[in-house]
């Protein structure tokens, strides 16, 4: 990194820089925009519907709350002191406590860990030797190095017998290295203290040695299974253990949550069956996990959330137009998942257990899922991946093919980019940060743009506009008048395939075909229906999106998630969710000013602009109803919202415990 800041390029453009942001900041125009800016803010602060006066969260608590917090304040206060506080929550500590002294806990488990790789790795190569390694492979083509297949159960042995030979001394070496750190802090540090010397040889008598047979015998069944069962029993112990990391570790599911698309894309194409509800069972399991660590442990306690009161009078509303439409269950089911089902992340982003160090590790691995999908999808672009050819007109003949990643959508891929863009754009810009990781963000930002450009969605390229000017507004005003010059700079200097992509939404070809049977043509049935059914609307889920296509009440999308909602849940629906996102953009708003942490306010200035880019983006396509969309935008959402007004404020008050 002083190789870079040190260069001659680097301290031309930074000088060009500044000297374009100080003019700009003096000019006529720049000081007209900048005003614009401060007035606007202040008449926007001063209203009851734009202003964030009456937005912010409490503790739950016996008094203090309207009447209609009280009722679910008061029955989680008492459960909180009776289990918690009681046999219950004294059965939780001390068997925690209990557990962290253990010899297991104290190193004995690499033993284990070690005798399991070992006789696993043993028993797939005798079965490997015993059956004979195949020459040719499922379609009966000959392998070139058929003996290849003997290395991973070599492998796997030999790390083993590494571990079982150095097990008094890999502990130690492993807690001092940076993986070790890490994973100290995800599991709640290492037992003992500086003087702990762990576990020596003459502690293998007894369970420790039970132990480690009990690992070596499944190690050796699991090696001696044929086909995937020892990849199977693997899974199984891996789950188990990550089960006892989140109970010990609540806040662990906040990492969980934000690598998403990829849980998701493993999940649904490893599990069979059980894939398409695995979704189902991360959301029950987190609730369930929540309320373990904030009645039962009381590690942590519940707030009250912005968006709580709209969200449960949009549910009504929607429960309001199945059944005033006579909508069948299982469609209006499969609706109100779609709809509801991401916005319950909203509220496990707020409620969950963090402090500073924790949020920035759900950000880290937020944006690492982001650039991986970036990645993706360029390497799609430059491999011409094939897709169908419905993702562009005849005309565009210079685009060869749209990146889409795992999300398989290419407007999807777009918007979970734009979110990923946003923060890692603000976190870049913050001056209260160090420098080498605010160079990192700006490296993972240009990955994502190039990854954001080749998915040739227009509706993200005007939503990447729309968030850059909100994040600016909010946060950067400085850089507001620049913003115009790298615009206009840019437009002669992007590649011309983009270029035309862009301005072929406006040519009087795309029109005319659009107004035929193409996008504004739908735009115009949906407006319809609006007018003739404006209060329930044609019934949830049977007009122009994921429901009615999957349910065949038709094939056509209507590419806009605000005329759809509008036409299939009505006018009411609709005004309903516009105040959730208005109370969850004020959310960020209020956080913002409330923390003086630089990460902190960081972090909310990008969700905000990440909010206002895939709102924006909505307009032209549905790309809420996309799932791994859907749960990001409105887990980040609410993972800033509560880092900034609970984590910032708690560090302003207390900056030991931020820690």
């Amino acid at each position: 990194m002083k190789i870079l800041s040190g260069s001659l390029s680097y301290h031309a453009a930074r000088r060009s820089s500044l000297w374009l942001e100080a003019a700009t900041r003096h000019s006529v125009t720049g000081r007209f925009f900048l005003g614009l800016v401060r007035v606007s803010r202040r008449v926007a602060g001063d209203s009851g519907t734009l202003g964030t006066r009456h937005v912010g969260t409490r503790k739950l608590a016996r008094t203090g709350h309207p009447l209609s917090v009280l009722v679910i304040s008061r029955p989680y206060i008492r459960l909180r002191n009776a289990l918690g506080g009681g046999m219950v929550g004294r059965v939780t500590k001390t068997g925690g406590a209990q557990a962290a002294r253990s010899r297991f806990v104290g190193g004995a488990w690499i033993l284990a860990v070690g005798s399991g790789l070992f006789a696993l790795g043993c028993g797939r190569l005798a079965l490997l030797l015993a059956r004979g390694i195949s020459t040719v492979d499922n379609t009966g083509l000959a392998l070139a190095t058929p003996g290849l297949r003997l290395i991973t159960p070599i492998v796997v042995l030999c790390a083993g017998a590494l571990i079982v030979a150095n097990g008094p001394r890999l502990l130690p070496a492993f807690r001092a290295s940076l993986v070790g750190r890490g994973v100290g802090h995800v599991t709640g540090g290492w037992p003992g203290g500086p003087r702990d010397t762990t576990w020596s040889w003459g502690l293998v008598a007894g369970p420790v040695g039970v132990g480690a047979l009990l690992a070596a015998g499944a190690g050796a069944v699991a090696g001696l299974t044929s086909g995937s069962g020892a990849v199977a029993l693997v899974a199984i112990v891996v789950a188990l253990s990550l089960l006892a990391l989140v109970l010990v570790r609540p806040e662990a599911m906040l990492l969980a949550v934000a690598a998403f698309p990829w849980i998701d894309w493993v999940a649904r194409r490893t599990l069979g069956v059980v894939g398409p509800a695995w979704d189902d069972a991360l959301l029950l399991f987190s609730i369930g996990l929540l309320l373990w660590c904030v009645i039962a442990t009381r590690r942590w306690e519940l707030w009250t959330v912005p968006i709580t009161l709209p969200t449960l009078l949009a549910l009504a509303a929607a429960i309001g137009s199945i059944v005033v439409r006579d909508v069948p269950g299982d469609v209006a089911l499969f609706a109100m998942r779609i709809l509801f089902q991401p916005l319950l992340f909203y509220f496990l982003g707020f409620l969950f257990p963090k402090n500073k160090t924790w949020v920035q590790g759900a950000v880290f691995v937020f944006v690492l899922a982001s650039v991986a999908l970036a990645l993706h999808g360029l390497y799609q672009y430059v491999t011409s991946a094939p897709m169908p050819a419905s993702w562009v007109d005849v005309r565009e003949t210079g685009i060869a093919t749209r990146a889409y990643s795992i999300i398989e959508n290419p407007n999807g891929l777009g918007a979970f980019l734009l979110m990923g863009t946003m923060v890692s754009l603000s976190l870049a810009l913050a001056r209260g940060l160090r420098r080498l990781p605010r160079l990192l963000w700006a490296a993972a930002c240009v990955v994502q743009l190039g990854g954001l450009a080749v998915t040739f969605s227009r509706g993200a390229w005007i939503g990447l506009a729309a968030g850059i000017v909100a994040l600016l507004v909010m946060a950067y005003r400085h850089y507001l008048i620049p913003l115009v010059g790298v615009a206009v700079v840019g437009w002669f200097v992007v590649p011309r395939a983009f270029i035309d992509r862009l301005t072929f939404a406006f040519s009087s070809a795309y029109l005319t075909k659009s107004m035929e049977a193409g996008r504004l043509y739908v735009w115009k049935m949906a407006a319809d229906y609006v007018a003739a059914h404006p209060w329930f609307g044609l019934g949830l889920g049977t007009f122009g999106g994921t429901s009615a296509v999957t349910f065949a009440y038709g094939r056509l999308w209507v590419d806009s998630f605000y005329l759809q909602l509008g036409a299939e849940g009505g006018l009411i629906l609709l005004a309903l969710f516009l105040w959730i996102l208005l109370r969850g953009a004020k959310g960020l708003v209020k956080g913002y000013g409330m923390t003086g942490d630089p990460y902190l306010r960081a972090l909310a200035a990008g969700a905000l602009g990440a909010f206002a880019a895939v709102a924006v983006a909505n307009l032209t396509a549905s790309v809420w109803e996309t799932l791994a969309v859907g749960v990001g935008f409105w887990f980040l959402t609410g993972l800033a919202t509560s880092a900034a007004m609970q984590v910032g404020a708690d560090a302003a008050e207390s900056p030991e415990e931020a820690r």
